[in-house]
């Protein structure tokens, strides 16, 4: 996961040590959990963010280049030379140019925090509007990163209840004098916002196949948590929860034994999303043209179906992990 961090240490309206403190922590914490730390290369708080992240690295320097990048503007002198950085194509990352195009560190970034700061804060937040990064605002700390909580808090229903409990993304308007939890509590909503651990189960809802989505349950817990929606109890509509299950999904399992419109149509959405599909069906079942190309997990009873889609997920996460 990419993580741009913005904001300033120079305009801390409160708590400026233990703000000082949580971005020495937080920088520390992205690079720990093997996530890469953008920053602009320009003020104080970019400094410090880089160092605390190259410590991280015990200052190694080949992994460095790699998780920690920063950009400086063009005509400008860097604020470190910790990890990569990069020259930005820009001379300045204001937002009065004819094409909104966003700076390097945001346009890479899948997910934004912002600390403290005024003008400058707000400038590269809306930036990350633009280009439809999730804005994490920490409020303990007062300024921008305040105002950018309670504004997206605002927006909690409409951008980010697919992945995050209110509760969970009210961790980042904790008051707290611990910067090492603080900045562990905010890693942890970034992570859940971004790295599903939703797993989207398409098949038909006849009681014969409550072994299938039971053995599909066995298998993803307690990594993944298993949603089908008939297995939910809200009285929301049925289509638009199909479809934001399936685009809020780390990936989608779908039994074909069964086909109907519904389950085709659900498994095309899905793959034109670019979600990883993996397919199962109880052996001697005849499959369309549409599916005849993917590769098909064919079970004879539950016990075969679990052991087989174990080695399906180990593959699949040994793929992700090179």
């Amino acid at each position: 996961m990419n993580v741009f961090v913005g904001g300033s240490l120079r305009d801390v309206p409160q708590y400026q040590e233990v703000c000082a403190a949580f971005v020495n922590a937080l920088g520390r914490e992205a690079i720990r959990r093997g996530h890469t730390v953008l920053t602009g290369c320009s003020g104080s708080l970019d400094k410090a963010v880089a160092e605390a992240a190259y410590a991280a690295l015990a200052a190694d320097v080949t992994k460095a280049r790699l998780q920690l990048i920063s950009y400086r503007l063009k005509d400008a002198e860097p604020a470190h030379r910790l990890g990569r950085v990069q020259i930005s194509r820009r001379g300045d990352w204001e937002l009065t140019h004819p094409d909104l195009d966003p700076p390097e560190q945001i346009a890479e970034a899948d997910v934004t925090i912002f600390i403290a700061g005024h003008e400058g804060t707000y400038a590269a937040a809306n930036w990350a509007r633009i280009a439809d990064k999730p804005i994490l605002g920490v409020a303990h700390f007062g300024g921008a990163g305040a105002v950018l909580f309670d504004r997206e808090r605002g927006r909690f229903s409409e951008q980010y209840s697919r992945c995050l409990t209110l509760d969970t993304f009210d961790m980042l308007g904790q008051d707290t004098t611990d910067a090492v939890q603080l900045a562990t509590d905010v890693m942890d909503v970034a992570e859940k916002l971004i790295c599903s651990r939703t797993v989207f189960a398409i098949m038909s809802f006849k009681e014969a196949f409550r072994d299938v989505f039971a053995s599909y349950c066995a298998v993803c817990q307690p990594t993944y948590d298993v949603e089908r929606t008939d297995a939910s109890g809200t009285t929301e509509r049925i289509i638009p929860r199909i479809l934001d299950g399936i685009r809020g999904s780390a990936f989608v399992l779908a039994d074909v034994t069964e086909l109907s419109a519904n389950v085709l149509y659900e498994i095309g959405f899905a793959q034109g999303l670019g979600k990883r599909v993996i397919l199962t069906a109880r052996e001697g079942t005849t499959l369309p043209f549409d599916l005849i190309d993917l590769p098909v997990i064919f079970w004879s009873g539950q016990e075969q179906l679990k052991d087989q889609l174990r080695e399906r997920l180990a593959s699949m996460n040994r793929t992700a992990s090179r």
